[in-house]
Order: C-alpha cells, then structure tokens, then sequence
C-alpha cells in the first residue's frame, strides 16, 4: 500500500478492492487523534511565524511544513501545541470562530489570523479538534450537543454487512472507493434487487424507450471534516458513457444531535423504500415534452451551478446523439448525468464530482417547463 504524501492537502486516493479501502481507513484512524479544547483558547498563527517551534528536524515534518506552506500558510495554536492547518480545516476553524466572507480571502496571512483570533477569543463552548496526518483537520463543535464522531471504518464495515445480507449478489464497483483529506466515498451494484426497476422498465418500454438500464446501485460517502454527512445516495448504472443516473436526494445522517452507527443502520434500511420513490420521480419525466432542449439543458444546469464548459460538453453531446429536435425531460436528465463524466476528464477532484452528481438530482423537482423556452438565451 503507497501511502507516500498523504499528509499533503491534495492527497487523493481510489481503490480496486474494498478491503483495500477498509484497510486504508483503518491505517488513517491510527495516525489520527481528536481533542478537545476550549474554543477561546485557540490561535491562528502564519506559518512563517511558527515553523521554528514545530519539529521541522522531523523529516516527515518537514515535508508536512513545505506542503503547508504550498497552500494554507497557516498554523493551529492551543496551550503549547501547535500543528499546521490543512486546507479542508479552515471552513470548520471559521465556523467556531462565528466569522466569513470573502473578504479574508484578500488578506495577508498575519491579518487574516488576527481578525480570526479576534473572533476566536469570545468564542464560547469546546472545540473539537482532528488532527491527521501531521495536520489539523477540522475544528468542530466540542460541546455533547455538537458534532458525533462516527468511525468510517465501521460505517463501510456496516454497509458492505448490510447488503450482503438484504441484497444477496452485492458488489463493490472496482475503483469507485475514493478518499481525500475531506471526503470519501464508495458504490455497490446492488443483487438481488432487480424488481426494483420493473416499474421503471415497463414506463420505458410504454414510452418506446430503449435505455439499457444494468443495475441499480449504491453510493455511501462519508467525512469527518464536515465536508458531508453520512450519505446514501441511489444510482443507477447504465451503458452511457458516464454509466452512472443520481436518482435524487440521499438519505442523510449528519454528525449531530448524538448520532450512532446504529442511527446509520436504520437509514440502510431505506433504502429499498427510496428506490421506489426514485422510480417514481423518474419516470415522472417521461410525461414532460420539451420542444426547446438545447435551451432548456443550457438553462437548467445554468440555474443547478454547472460550469459553462461542462454544461456546454454536456450539450454538444446532446445534440449530436439525438438532435435538436422535441424529447422529453428524461432524455435530458440522462444527458445531464454526463456532466461528471466531463468533469472527471477536466480532472475535477473526487468531492467535487460528487457535489456535482448531487447538485443534477435537484432537477428531477424542477418545473422543466420554465427552462423551455424558444429563442437565443445567454448562458
């Protein structure tokens, strides 16, 4: 297992096997640790300012120092410790502070800490700090009613127990198990489990459409910097070039409110209940025409926040399969789902495709309606 520079911000990670990825959590929990401090008593400092007083005759820790200074340039201070700042810490250091805006992001690193520290100071309540890697991680909310700890080791080990067990055949997607600093996440082809689709079957075959649906299955992703919940995301697999249909919203478990594994285990079995209000909102879309497509795709991924290029990738590959011609709202949100194939080609990192896949499933409740429209539109 190469685990070379996995201190470094930009580490990322995916995975052939998922013992492969059990075992790489089970390696990240051991170089891990989360404390507790009271909120007003952390500092930031500038790296340049405090580098001398962390180990940097470490060799490991000096290679942590130069990856730092790449990219946060900044250090946690708290009663004679101090670590470097990796980048997906800052947005939960700024929560406990109580400050945000841009703003800061235009100010020399000296400032911008004394305008935190400022905030920091009056902060009331514990923090809970993760440290990983030679780095701070996250810096949530230490108090009982804050943020839960929930391991991702067990939340994968209890996924993969789960469908074994309900959904008979199961198998991890090679490569789909993915892991940085913020997030990571995993999918499953669910067995055993495909009258799951036979509603949606017969709608496409009443309609005269000729997708090749394969298999419904499942994605879990995770974090413990707050980059997201404990998320199960429906999906299904088909043979586009992307293979892969988001059917709507995931079912969610944030780390709140004294949230367990066993909380995790009662969400795993909803699953098979939102299948089937996914085949529904589905197949919903095939009732809906749309005479302007081009238009109406270039409006709604606008209004969803995907990037003009990806949006007119997505477009270009439209027209070429089907043309400009009347559809329906289904057509489009397959089309859609290609925008995370485009964007891994770009080199998108691995949260943000999947932010990606879970901004296109806000479409399936929109009013395609109003994006259809004749004309030349800017977008």
């Amino acid at each position: 297992m190469n685990e070379a520079r996995v201190y470094a911000d930009g580490f990322e990670r995916s995975f052939a096997e998922v013992k492969d990825l059990l075992e790489f959590l089970a390696e990240r929990g051991r170089n891990a640790k989360w404390i507790r401090k009271p909120t007003n008593t952390l500092r930031l400092a500038p790296l340049e300012k405090e580098a001398q007083n962390l180990d940097a005759a470490d060799a490991s820790m000096e290679e942590i120092l130069e990856d730092t200074e790449k990219n946060t340039q900044l250090v946690l201070k708290m009663r004679g410790e101090s670590y470097p700042v990796r980048d997906c810490a800052i947005r939960t250091i700024l929560s406990r502070a109580g400050v945000n805006g841009d703003g800061l992001r235009k100010l020399d690193k000296a400032t911008y800490a004394k305008v935190v520290n400022y905030c920091l100071r009056v902060a009331k309540g514990d923090a809970l700090i993760k440290i990983a890697d030679g780095k701070v991680s996250a810096v949530h909310g230490g108090d009982k009613h804050d943020y839960c700890i929930l391991d991702m080791k067990a939340m994968f080990e209890t996924t993969c127990e789960y469908l074994n067990l309900n959904f008979k055949g199961s198998v991890y997607m090679e490569g789909s198990g993915i892991y940085d600093h913020s997030i990571v996440s995993a999918m499953w082809k669910l067995g055993g489990s495909q009258e799951l689709l036979d509603t949606y079957r017969k709608a496409l075959d009443a309609h005269g459409m000729d997708e090749k649906i394969l298999s419904p299955a499942l994605r879990f992703t995770t974090s413990d910097v707050a980059a997201s919940g404990a998320n199960l995301y429906p999906m299904l697999l088909t043979d586009g070039p992307n293979g892969v249909i988001s059917l709507g919203s995931p079912i969610k478990l944030a780390h709140d409110k004294g949230a367990t594994i066993l909380d995790f285990r009662k969400n795993l079995e909803q699953v098979c209940a939102r299948y089937v209000d996914a085949m529904k909102n589905l197949t919903q879309l095939m009732d809906i025409e749309i005479r302007n497509p081009v238009n109406c795709l270039k409006l709604l991924m606008k209004e969803l926040g995907i990037k003009q290029k990806i949006r007119n990738e997505v477009v270009e590959l439209f027209v070429s399969q089907n043309g400009e011609g009347v559809c329906t709202a289904h057509d489009l949100y397959y089309a859609m789902n290609e925008a995370s194939f485009f964007a891994a080609c770009e080199g998108m990192s691995g949260q943000g495709i999947l932010k990606l896949e879970e901004d296109i499933t806000k479409a399936l409740t929109k009013d395609w309606k109003k994006y259809d429209v004749y004309g030349a539109v800017k977008c």
